[in-house]
């Protein structure tokens, strides 16, 4: 480890300390889809220039135009970053100690907080790989 990855790490500790992370209880799928009805119905909509993503509870299925549907099931953890916006690494810090256990995430950055999907299937050792970090569970 060279000198500024440990200097950033280091100066992370007491953000991460102040940061919590909540589990959400919906279930939710990926699926490519033709067009999109009622998108306020879906977590996340992401048009492409060649297809259109969308994030949704798996209780709007079957979508209507829907091409494929990943047969993975996600949980969403929400993260609130203790100093949002100035934090250099802190991303980084989440997505590296989670690649560290061998899990598989999806990251979404909002206005105030950052949303990993992780299947469903890796929630527990999620969970634990985030407090071991120095992240505090619920709040």
């Amino acid at each position: 480890m060279d000198t500024t990855t440990k200097t950033y790490q280091e100066a992370l500790k007491p953000v991460i300390a102040a940061s919590w992370f909540t589990v959400g209880e919906t279930t939710y799928v990926y699926a490519s889809v033709a067009a999109v009805i009622e998108p306020e119905k879906h977590l996340l909509v992401v048009r492409e220039s060649k297809e259109i993503t969308v994030v949704t509870d798996r209780q709007h299925l079957p979508l209507p135009h829907c091409l494929q549907v990943n047969k993975e099931q996600w949980k969403m953890i929400t993260i609130r970053c203790g100093n949002p916006f100035y934090c250099v690494g802190f991303v980084a810090s989440i997505t590296d100690a989670l690649a560290t256990a061998g899990i598989d995430i999806v990251i979404i950055s909002s206005f105030s907080n950052d949303l990993i999907l992780v299947m469903e299937k890796d929630l527990n050792r999620t969970v634990e790989t985030l407090v071991a970090t120095g992240f505090r569970h619920g709040e």
